[in-house]
């Protein structure tokens, strides 16, 4: 049987180099699993003309990604050859939780240095005003409830023009609240819930008929949908690129204080060089008492000593999801935080 065949356009040397850092994670660096157990739908089938470099950028926005997509997919023995028909797994089809056994003592527990973790999560995110006005909402429904939920039928309206066609995915969101800068007080956009992934099944109407595949939480009419991403991801540590200055802005959690696995919403971007899989630390000096720290001006003398660190798992443009792989202490919000270069 004829198959077609695509070539994706990168340097052979270049992609074994990408490969090998991806490998060598396991044991040198923290991985987060960001997982959402939707495998029902992270099965992507390929069409004539795909390429794992497309089908990346399509689903992560991120084309480089491509080399851990291929990780997930064994099957696929070249990377330069994908036919249509071809089964790609959008997130690892078995992935193999390790256990940690046993304590590790270090010389101090405020060394820095990357931890080996794997955590779960993405239910949560970011949407600034512009997205969000694009953004469709569940307007309707035909079931006889207000709570809608995995197999329920509804119907999605966009106030935007934009073109859907059956089939199309979806993930429902609700707005959890507007999101201001801590120091600037500035308006930043808005943190968001997921709840859940639909599909369309018509498109006779400006009422989109779709139906709800799976939801995390209680689905209600004016919730809204945004294009689809698979929820679970694999974010391998990326060495950081450059020096960036951050805050965190705020968490998802009706906490002042956070822990390991809090998310956090850090004011810095992709358009200041962040990327997912880049770590900010959250560093400072003095004593841990009131009583004997020392104002700000007066603790040069002080050791910088690290109470955090924050993996990147999404980068907006101007914002980040992160979550904290690691804390010895709490960390407040309103906190300073630093992605270090070489890191």
């Amino acid at each position: 049987m004829n198959r077609q065949r695509r070539i994706v356009g990168f340097g052979i040397a270049a992609m074994l180099l990408l490969v090998l850092g991806t490998s060598a994670r396991e044991a040198s660096a923290q991985e987060i699993q960001v997982s959402g157990g939707l495998d029902e739908v992270n099965v992507y089938v390929a069409d004539g003309g795909d390429t794992l470099w497309d089908i990346a950028d399509r689903f992560f926005q991120d084309p480089w990604y491509w080399p851990v997509l291929w990780s997930f997919n064994p099957h696929i023995t070249n990377p330069n050859w994908i036919f249509p028909g071809d089964r790609i797994f959008l997130v690892p089809p078995k992935p193999q939780v390790r256990v940690r056994e046993g304590y590790a003592v270090t010389e101090s527990r405020y060394s820095a240095g990357p931890q080996v973790e794997r955590a779960l999560g993405r239910r949560v995110g970011f949407i600034s005003d512009e997205d969000l006005k694009g953004s469709g909402r569940i307007s309707n429904s035909r079931e006889e409830k207000n709570l809608l939920s995995e197999t329920d039928e509804a119907y999605i309206r966009f106030d935007t023009v934009r073109r859907i066609r059956e089939g199309d995915l979806f993930l429902v969101f609700r707005v959890e609240g507007r999101i201001k800068h801590p120091v600037t007080r500035k308006k930043m956009g808005y943190k968001i819930r997921y709840l859940g992934v639909s599909k369309v099944t018509s498109t006779e109407t400006d009422l989109n008929k779709a139906v709800l595949l799976s939801s995390f939480e209680e689905i209600e009419r004016n919730d809204r949908v945004a294009p689809f991403a698979p929820v679970q991801r694999s974010v391998p540590p990326v060495r950081n690129a450059t020096d960036v200055q951050g805050t965190i802005v705020t968490t998802f959690d009706d906490v002042e204080n956070l822990g390991e696995y809090h998310y956090a919403i850090i004011d810095r971007g992709s358009k200041d060089g962040v990327m997912a899989g880049n770590r900010f630390l959250v560093r400072e000096k003095g004593d841990g008492v009131a009583e004997f720290n020392p104002k700000p001006k007066k603790r040069k003398d002080f050791p910088m000593e690290t109470l955090g660190e924050i993996i990147v798992i999404e980068a907006y443009e101007k914002t980040s999801l992160g979550i904290v792989t690691y804390a010895n202490r709490e960390i407040r919000l309103g906190a300073g935080c630093e992605m270090l270069a070489g890191y």
